[in-house]
């Protein structure tokens, strides 16, 4: 009997290869922050397409930028800040469903051109996408579980799983942590400006004037200096426990508290370091900083700070 899910193929049909002309997909990854905003363009500037909860998955088209992916989030297209993704070429997951472009895409064994095929898949069929290899889906289809090209399935929005919208309901945490998010899509726009000492503003920021210019413009106010930022400013915060947002203070050849920056996550901070540097993002396990580091203020909160949390929305 033919099969109406899965038609078979030939031993002489096996052997043709082709590569999809659609773009493909370079990998996977894991949100780690309790909500991220998936935007049109690489740009805090730029509309919001949906809004992804910690641990949901995504699919990675391009990653050749340091600050941000181009992703598929639930048949979303756009693009995720990649501080806040645990990316891997590999990850299974529950990725949604997709609809086979081809009219002949090839359902392999493993996911290699070369693998042995189990069939062709039809134009238009539904497949349920469990995981990402690289270039390559792992789903199911019909029962059968095997491979396509990631070029020969567009995914589909799922209308049972929408991504959560502006409208929903957040805890406090959720919303620390989107304003903590927005206060780091902030510092991030300022990447490279010159450093001026006593400088506030992008044409010359020194580092507490940073952190100030950042904050004001989420609509947070904060002290000017790095000592009156750690003595009155926010809840301190065990290293340990840092998140995006938070703002880093250390000490220098003739403060105790001398300078800061803004943790934006993975371990890494953004500053306005030196003249020769100006504003930067630096690791905070290198020697220098871990000899002088002071302490960390949370100075986003959600009961005090809705203006930062509403931005992401």
């Amino acid at each position: 009997m033919r099969k109406a899910k899965l038609l078979f193929i030939t031993a002489a049909l096996a052997t043709v290869l082709t590569v999809p002309a659609h773009a493909a997909s370079v990998g996977a990854a894991t949100v780690q922050v309790d909500a991220l905003n998936l935007r049109s363009a690489p740009s805090t500037a730029a509309s919001i397409l949906a809004t992804a909860n910690e641990n949901a998955v995504v699919i990675i088209g391009d990653k050749s930028s340091a600050l941000w992916y181009r992703v598929v989030y639930r048949g979303f297209t756009g693009y995720m800040m990649a501080s806040y993704l645990s990316s891997a070429e590999t990850l299974e997951g529950d990725f949604g469903n997709g609809s086979v472009r081809s009219g002949a895409a090839a359902l392999r064994e493993a996911p290699d051109l070369f693998a042995p095929s189990l069939g062709y898949c039809q134009s238009g069929a539904t497949v349920n996408i469990l995981g990402v290899s690289g270039s390559w889906y792992k789903v199911q289809y019909g029962s059968a579980t095997g491979y396509l090209h990631s070029g020969d399935v567009a995914v589909t929005i799922d209308a049972n799983k929408l991504p959560v919208t502006a409208d929903a309901k957040l805890s406090a945490a959720e919303t620390e942590t989107r304003a903590g998010q927005t206060i780091v899509e902030t510092a991030m726009k300022y990447l490279g400006c010159p450093y001026v000492y006593g400088g506030t503003s992008p044409s010359g920021f020194d580092c507490s004037g940073f952190v100030q210019y950042v904050y004001n413009e989420c609509g947070i106010s904060v002290t000017r200096t790095a000592a009156s930022i750690y003595a009155s400013d926010g809840v301190a915060v065990d290293k340990s426990a840092l998140e995006p947002g938070d703002v880093l203070c250390f000490s220098n050849s003739s403060e105790a508290v001398g300078h800061v920056g803004i943790y934006i996550g993975n371990g890494q901070f953004i500053h306005a370091s030196t003249s020769s540097t100006g504003v930067i993002i630096s690791p905070l396990d290198m020697d220098y900083w871990v000899r002088n580091y002071v302490g960390a203020k949370r100075i986003v909160s959600a009961d005090a700070n809705t203006t930062a949390a509403a931005a992401t929305t």
